[in-house]
C-alpha cells in the first residue's frame, strides 16, 4: 500500500481557535507516525514548533497550500484510536458541525501546550477521594434479581430499567459493573447533574474502591483532566464517572455504559457547537466498541420509554427496595391560602409539617426550581420591567450579589433605578431558590437550613461538602433547584416540599409536561426512603392540572399513555426525528427574510425528492425568546418521518446554504426545546 504523503493534524492556535492542517510527513516518520500521536509542527513565524495531534492522512493538497513538514513526533503511543476517531466524525456529521467543535469539546485544552511538565496537580484535590471501600458485597431483593437475570439472558444493546423512585436501580447498576470489571473491560457511567455524579461516585468508591475509579465533568480543573486522560491513557480506569462530556472520554477496553437519569434533558447540549446529546453519542459508542448501553430513570423520556417498549429491551421495578412505601402526596391549593390572607410562599399545611417533621430528628427539602431571588424587577412608577439589554428576556436578580444576572447571555449589574424613568421604587417579584432561602430563616429561625443550587459549584467542593452534612443529619432543611431533585437517597428524609409546582408546567415548550410531571415525581421520591413513611406537599396554583395528578400518583403509565397520544396526534417525537434552524441578526428584517428564503428553497427542495409528504416544515416564526445577545432570531421546526434518509437531505440543503455576513444560522439536531 502507498505511504501517504500528508497528515492531518489539529493544532490550538491563539486567536484562531483549534483547527486542522495539513503537514508533510517526512521520510524518516513514515513508518512511526499514526493517528492519535502528539506531534509538534511549525507555524507562521514562531520560533519554536506547536503541539498537535495527528488525525487524518492525504495524498492530496488544496491548491495554492504550501504545507511544512512536521518535525517530530513527541509520544509514539496514540492518544486515541481510530474507532475513537470515527466516533468524533460521526458527531461532526450527525449534529452538522466541524471535527474541530467535537475535539474542542473532546480534548482538554492543556493537551496541545507543548511543555507537558507545566501541569500541576490540582491545589485542592476532590474530596471525593476521601472516602473509603466499606463494603464490596452486592446484595438485591428478588425482583431486583429476576431484573439483572432477565438483562444478563436476552443481553440487548440498549436496556432500559424503568424503576419507581426508591426501587434499587443503583444496585443493579453495580452487579452489572462488578460482571464487566472481572471480565476485564471497564466502564462510563454518566449522570446529569454534577451534585448526582459526586453522590454516585462516593457510593462507587464505597462498594468498589477508589484505586480504578475517575470522575470528568466541567466543574474538574484543566490539570485534573489531564490526570484523568493519563490514567485513562495507561488502561487505569475501571469507572469512569461523569457529566454528559464524559462520554468522549477515551476509556480503553470499554464494556459497559450505564446513563442514569436518563429522561434528563442536561444530556443534550445546547450550546455550543455540537449541539450533541451523550446518550446518542453512547449509543454509537456503543456500536463501535461492541458493548452494552443500560438507561435508568424513574420518569423514562418519551422516546425512550417507546423504544424500550418497541424493542422487547424495557425492564420494571415496581416496588421500593425493602418494600418502603411509596410518600403519602398532598397538593396545596395556593388560591386557597391567599383567601384565607396567606400571602407568604409556604402554605399553612406545609408549615405544620416541617415543625413535625424536624421535631422528630427527620430532615426536609424544599424544591424551588429556578435560582436566584426574584424572578423579574418592575417599576413602580412608570411600570418598566428591567430586561436584559442584549436579550428578550427580563433579569433575574440575585440578592447575594445584589445584582442582576441573564442567564442566557451571563451579563450582570447593579441596578438602583429604573433605566426607562430613573425612580428607585424597584420591586422585585416571583420567587426563585434565594428567596425561598431568606423566607424560610425568617419562619424557621432555630433550624439549620443550606441551600444548594448551580451557585454552589462555583466554590469547588462545596456541594459535596453540603450533601455530606445533609447526609450525616446536620442540616434540617435542604433548599434547592432541580439538582436535589435527582439520586438523593437520605434514609431520613420525610418531608418534601415543592413550593411552587406549576412552573415546570408554565413553560410554552412542547416537552413541558414531561419535564413538569419528572421533576415533581423525581423530588417526590426523595422522601420515605427508609423505614419512616414519607410526605409530600405540592404547592399550586392550579391543581386541576392532569400531569399533576399523574405525579402525585407516581403514575408513569398513565402519564405516558396521555402524553404519547399527545406527541402522535401532533407528530413529535418519539413519532417524528426533529431539526431545528435558528436563523438570527441584530437587524430583525434581514433575520426574518433570510428564514423565509430558506424555509420556501427547503420546501420545494424536499418536494423535488418526493419527500414533502414525509416531513413537516413548521415556521419560519419568531423564536419564542425573541432576542439574545443583540440578535433577532428567527425558528424554523423540521419533523422528519424519514429517519437518517431525511435527515441526510435536509442536511445536504443546509450545507448549500450561502448566507451574508451579518446573518448566522445554528442548526439544532433532535432540539431539547423550541425556545
Amino acid at each position: 500500500m502507498e505511504q501517504q504523503k500528508y497528515a492531518e493534524v489539529l493544532v490550538d492556535i491563539n486567536k484562531l481557535g483549534t483547527k486542522t492542517f495539513s503537514y508533510i510527513i517526512p521520510d524518516d516518520l513514515k513508518n512511526e507516525i499514526k493517528i492519535g500521536q502528539s506531534v509538534t509542527v511549525p507555524f507562521g513565524r514562531r520560533k519554536e514548533g506547536l503541539k498537535a495531534y495527528v488525525v487524518g492522512f492525504t495524498n492530496y493538497l488544496e491548491e495554492g497550500i504550501k504545507a511544512k513538514p512536521i518535525e517530530n513526533i513527541l509520544e509514539t503511543t496514540p492518544l486515541f484510536s481510530l474507532e475513537y476517531l470515527k466516533l468524533l466524525e460521526w458527531v461532526a456529521e450527525y449534529y452538522f458541525c466541524d471535527i474541530q467543535a467535537v475535539l474542542n469539546t473532546a480534548l482538554p485544552q492543556k493537551f496541545f501546550e507543548k511543555n507537558v511538565k507545566k501541569y500541576r496537580k490540582p491545589k485542592k484535590e476532590n474530596i471525593i477521594y476521601d472516602f473509603d471501600k466499606e463494603n464490596d458485597e452486592i446484595k438485591l431483593s428478588p425482583e431486583q434479581e429476576n431484573v439483572y437475570k432477565e438483562i444478563k439472558r436476552t443481553n440487548p444493546k440498549t436496556s432500559l430499567i424503568y424503576g419507581i423512585t426508591g426501587s434499587g436501580k443503583t444496585e443493579i447498576y453495580f452487579k452489572l459493573i462488578e460482571d464487566t470489571i472481572k471480565s476485564g473491560k471497564n466502564v462510563i457511567f454518566l449522570a446529569p447533574e454534577i451534585a448526582l455524579v459526586s453522590q454516585l461516585t462516593i457510593r462507587t468508591i464505597e462498594r468498589f474502591g477508589k484505586e480504578s475509579v475517575a470522575i470528568w465533568h466541567s466543574s474538574i480543573t484543566e490539570a485534573e483532566k489531564y490526570e484523568t486522560w493519563k490514567k485513562l491513557k495507561n488502561n487505569e480506569i475501571k469507572i469512569l464517572f461523569g457529566a454528559r462530556s464524559a462520554v468522549f472520554a477515551p476509556i480503553k477496553n470499554v464494556g459497559l455504559i450505564i446513563i442514569d437519569e436518563e429522561h434528563d434533558q442536561s444530556y443534550k447540549q445546547t450550546m455550543p457547537n455540537p449541539r450533541y446529546n451523550a446518550k446518542d453519542v453512547a449509543k454509537k459508542l456503543c456500536e463501535l466498541y461492541n458493548c452494552n448501553l443500560v438507561l435508568g430513570s424513574a420518569t423514562p423520556s418519551i422516546e425512550s420509554y417507546y423504544e424500550a417498549v418497541n424493542t422487547n429491551s424495557l425492564f420494571t421495578l415496581k416496588t421500593r427496595y425493602n418494600n418502603a412505601k411509596l410518600p403519602c402526596v398532598t397538593v396545596v391549593d395556593m388560591k386557597e391560602e391567599r383567601a384565607e390572607k396567606n400571602y407568604s410562599l409556604f402554605s399553612r399545611t406545609l408549615v405544620k409539617n416541617v415543625k413535625e417533621t424536624i421535631e422528630r430528628g427527620e430532615q426536609v427539602i424544599f424544591l424551588i426550581n429556578r435560582r436566584g431571588f426574584a424572578s423579574y424587577t418592575q417599576c413602580m412608577e412608570c411600570g418598566e420591567v428591567i430586561m436584559c439589554e442584549k436579550c428578550a428576556i427580563p433579569l433575574i436578580y440575585h440578592k447575594a450579589t445584589n445584582s442582576h444576572k441573564c442567564h442566557y447571555c451571563n451579563s450582570e449589574k447593579q441596578i438602583t433605578a429604573c433605566p426607562k424613568c430613573n425612580s428607585t421604587a424597584l420591586e422585585h417579584f416571583g420567587l426563585g431558590s434565594e428567596k425561598v432561602e431568606e423566607t424560610a430563616r425568617v419562619f424557621f429561625p432555630e433550624y439549620r437550613i443550606e441551600r444548594l443550587d448551580s451557585d454552589s459549584l462555583n466554590q469547588k467542593n462545596k456541594h459535596i461538602e453540603i450533601l455530606k452534612r445533609f447526609q450525616k443529619g446536620e442540616i434540617d432543611i435542604l433548599i434547592g433547584t432541580q439538582m436535589i431533585a435527582k439520586g438523593l437517597d437520605n434514609k431520613n428524609v420525610t418531608l418534601v416540599g415543592v413550593i411552587n409546582a406549576d412552573l415546570s408546567f408554565n413553560l410554552p415548550d412542547y416537552r413541558s409536561s414531561e419535564r413538569g410531571f419528572s421533576i415533581l415525581t423525581q423530588v417526590a421520591g426523595r422522601s420515605g426512603r427508609g423505614d419512616k413513611e414519607g410526605k409530600v406537599i405540592f404547592q399550586t396554583y392550579n391543581s386541576s392540572n392532569e400531569f399533576l395528578k399523574n405525579a402525585k400518583e407516581q403514575d408513569y403509565e398513565n402519564f405516558y399513555e396521555t402524553e404519547s397520544a399527545l406527541r402522535q396526534m401532533f407528530n413529535y417525537p418519539p413519532y417524528s426525528k426533529m431539526i431545528r434552524i435558528i436563523l438570527s441578526s441584530k437587524n430583525e428584517y434581514r433575520a426574518q427574510k433570510a428564514s423565509s428564503e430558506i424555509e420556501l428553497n427547503l420546501s420545494n427542495y424536499l418536494k423535488k425528492l418526493s419527500y414533502d409528504e414525509a416531513t413537516e416544515i413548521l415556521g419560519p416564526v419568531e423564536c419564542i425568546i425573541k432576542k439574545i445577545k443583540e440578535e433577532y432570531r428567527y425558528n424554523i421546526i423540521i419533523k422528519n418521518q424519514l429517519g437518517i434518509t431525511g435527515h441526510r437531505a435536509v442536511l445536504r440543503f443546509l450545507k448549500s446554504v450561502k448566507l451574508p455576513s451579518d446573518i448566522k444560522m445554528v442548526t439544532d439536531i433532535d432540539p431539547s426545546d423550541i425556545l
